[in-house]
């Protein structure tokens, strides 16, 4: 019997009436649990889906304009679907040591996030799609600005808001666009009547989905939002925003651009992989002079996604499956890497780089995990990673071989992390962190989980490249 994909709404949905009616009634469970067994219930449904297949769910809420809440899986929901429910998951552990103010609101906003970021990889139907991406950007919202550094919360989240809500105008744009000219808000049905609407019709729905996507995953010079956001908003948040929220650009980017409409892709392609090289050079030498570990990483973000821009509109079959592939295997790498990110300021009070050294032999199970980390992040044979990376350069090098340029930039990237390891770890330790103490159980528990995927996936790379096709 296979599950039904409503089952993604409705149990995230059973956790935060619980968190409501918990907040109303004397003595309180522990919100902890409560939003853990919501997401271990999802999490299971997911796992048990994916040996017994999904069901899809539709029910028309205004039929005038073909207006429906309707889910079912396309040729690559089940890769993003997977990153949704995981990684999130993981990165509980998080905010379970981080917040400690107004938690319940915290976990509703959290559970209403990871319900909508489940849905917006499942909608067939391009209006409850869009009701998910802006649930999903307007909770994030909220997460930084509540939860976030105190001195660069308030500047950051606005920051955030306003370049993702642009983003959110012109997908919307897009949106209506296909339903003027094919009659339709069904992923479906505008798929089969796409290549009839007028030439400059289709220029203007791509040029507003990439716009969206340039916004979202984010490429030059659409990229500053970013950083900030990272750097102010709390460990679960950023986790997030890296692991999740920047798949959403590549995603629509994928199903709404180069699936719908390949030829005009076609058009400006040396253009976006130009764009793509570039930004891929320009963040990783910004990259490179980052004191703060955390903005490091985000920029290390950007460079990843800049690599997957390349994979997407290199339009053919490598490029497209590395993009997709690098995407879920970024989003555990860069996930893991957030988290530790977190743990050095819990245990340090500081993730600049130039006060920290040593820290390998009072902390080595952090050590090795960040080892492990950066490694993987740089694409080590063996690691999720590489894969990715080797797909989308064989993919721009069988399109245009000035792709190549880009690896200059994992060079670069490679160096800034080999860097940060040495100095993190490996110089002396300095006077002020000789009483530091190593990463707690919990914390083993959560980076073992990270670092699981990333060498499943490095070494048995079948198993997402399987369950999605790109039909470019």
């Amino acid at each position: 019997m296979s599950i039904s994909l409503f089952l993604f709404l409705v149990i995230p949905a059973i956790g935060i009436i619980w968190l409501y009616i918990n907040s109303l009634i004397k003595p309180r469970l522990d919100e902890r649990k409560i939003v853990l067994s919501a997401v271990a219930a999802t999490v299971a449904t997911f796992l048990v889906g994916l040996i017994t297949g999904f069901s899809g769910f539709s029910i028309s809420l205004v039929s005038s304009i073909d207006f429906s809440f309707s889910l079912g899986l396309n040729s690559i929901s089940i890769p993003f679907m997977l990153l949704a429910v995981i990684v999130p998951a993981i990165g509980l552990n998080s905010a379970f040591k981080e917040i400690k103010q107004n938690a319940t609101l915290f976990y509703v906003l959290f559970l209403l996030i990871y319900m909508s970021l489940i849905l917006l990889f499942v909608s067939t139907n391009l209006i409850s799609l869009f009701v998910v991406w802006e649930v999903t950007l307007i909770s994030v919202f909220f997460m930084i600005a509540f939860w976030g550094e105190e001195e660069t919360r308030h500047k950051a989240s606005i920051k955030f808001l306003v370049f993702t809500q642009f983003g959110s105008f012109t997908l919307l744009a897009g949106f209506i666009l296909m339903f003027l000219y094919t009659g339709s808000f069904n992923l479906f049905v505008i798929r089969t009547m796409i290549g009839s609407v007028p030439a400059w019709v289709s220029y203007t729905i791509f040029g507003l989905v990439l716009m969206t996507a340039l916004i979202k995953m984010p490429i030059f010079p659409l990229h500053s939002w970013l950083p900030d956001a990272h750097t102010s908003a709390p460990t679960t948040g950023s986790v997030i925003l890296a692991g999740l929220l920047l798949k959403m650009g590549g995603y629509v980017l994928l199903l709404f651009g180069l699936e719908l409409l390949p030829n005009v892709a076609s058009i400006i392609q040396v253009p976006a992989l130009i764009l793509g090289v570039f930004t891929l050079l320009y963040v990783s030498l910004v990259a490179s002079a980052q004191k703060d570990f955390k903005r490091l990483v985000a920029y290390s973000s950007i460079f990843y996604m800049a690599l997957v821009f390349i994979g997407i509109f290199s339009i053919n079959g490598y490029g497209e499956s590395g993009a997709v592939f690098l995407m879920v295997s970024h989003g555990f790498i860069v996930s893991m890497l957030f988290v530790l990110a977190g743990i050095l300021k819990e245990k340090t009070g500081t993730r600049d780089i130039d006060k920290l050294g040593g820290l390998a032999k009072n902390m080595p199970f952090y050590a090795f995990f960040l080892m492990f980390a950066m490694l993987a992040t740089i694409g080590v044979p063996g690691m999720s990673n590489f894969i990715g990376e080797a797909l989308v350069f064989i993919g721009g090098y069988m399109t245009y071989a000035f792709v190549l340029f880009s690896l200059a930039g994992v060079l670069i990237a490679t160096n800034y992390y080999i860097s940060a390891i040495k100095r993190i770890l490996f110089t002396s330790l300095k006077k002020e962190l000789q009483k530091v103490r190593d990463i707690s159980v919990y914390d083993i528990l959560q980076l073992s989980f990270f670092s699981m995927f990333i060498l499943v996936l490095g070494i048995v790379p079948g198993i997402l490249l399987n369950s999605f096709s790109v039909t470019l």
